[in-house]
């Protein structure tokens, strides 16, 4: 996906004497979320420290915390921004069909996929099932935006006539959405794969239509 990542400066300072030279000119927080990112490409993120992060990214072993003060606000600074990055995803893709409500519940789910695959590292931390990752659950505003706009997507394809008008739009995002989830944490974790489904976009578009039948016949 082609969207950039934005990050929030989130009241970032000026480089502080004993600070790495590679760091300087460097927004902070941003430097501070990509190189953890980058380390979780090759360890385990329960593994990582602040100090793995400041020695990585060349800054001082305390910098991490005058901008996140915990690995928790870090986390959920990395699944805001991961969020933001789907919404605009799943907005973009949604624009691309604005007079087809099937057809735009089929590239979301599809745009769905594509994020987890092409950003395995934000997936882990927005969708990932080991919650030893989070000390607590915290309301993410993109999550809510993401949410906003597949409650839209599915309420105009009521509003066609695409899927049934008698069930709460929530409920039937819900339905959906779990099922669009779970293929998507199978094939970005390979235990399913190609040999078994096929091309994974073809078995997406596959299973929206299924899903969609299934609704519209429930």
């Amino acid at each position: 996906m082609a969207t950039k990542v934005q990050t929030d400066t989130m009241g970032a300072r000026q480089p502080q004497a004993g600070t790495g030279s590679g760091a300087r000119g460097r927004n902070f927080p941003e430097l501070i979320v990509a190189t953890f990112l980058d380390l979780m490409q090759s360890r385990d993120p329960n593994d990582i420290t602040f100090r793995d992060v400041a020695a990585a990214a060349g800054i001082s072993h305390m910098a991490p915390y005058r901008h996140f003060r915990s690995k928790q606000l870090l986390l959920d600074r990395i699944g805001d921004i991961g969020f933001g990055l789907l919404a605009a995803a799943l907005e973009d893709a949604a624009a691309r069909h604005p007079h087809d409500s099937r057809r735009q519940i089929v590239a979301a789910c599809a745009c769905y996929y594509g994020f987890a695959v092409d950003h395995r590292a934000y997936a882990q931390v927005m969708f990932g099932t080991d919650r030893g990752l989070w000390e607590r659950a915290r309301p993410l505003p993109s999550l809510e935006r993401t949410r906003a706009i597949l409650l839209r997507i599915v309420r105009h394809a009521q509003l066609a006539g695409e899927l049934p008008r008698g069930r709460p739009a929530k409920e039937v995002l819900g339905l959906l959405w779990a099922h669009i989830h779970g293929f998507t944490l199978l094939a970005a974790n390979g235990v399913v794969t190609s040999d078994d489904v096929g091309a994974p976009e073809a078995f997406v578009d596959a299973a929206v239509r299924v899903i969609l039948a299934g609704l519209a016949a429930a």
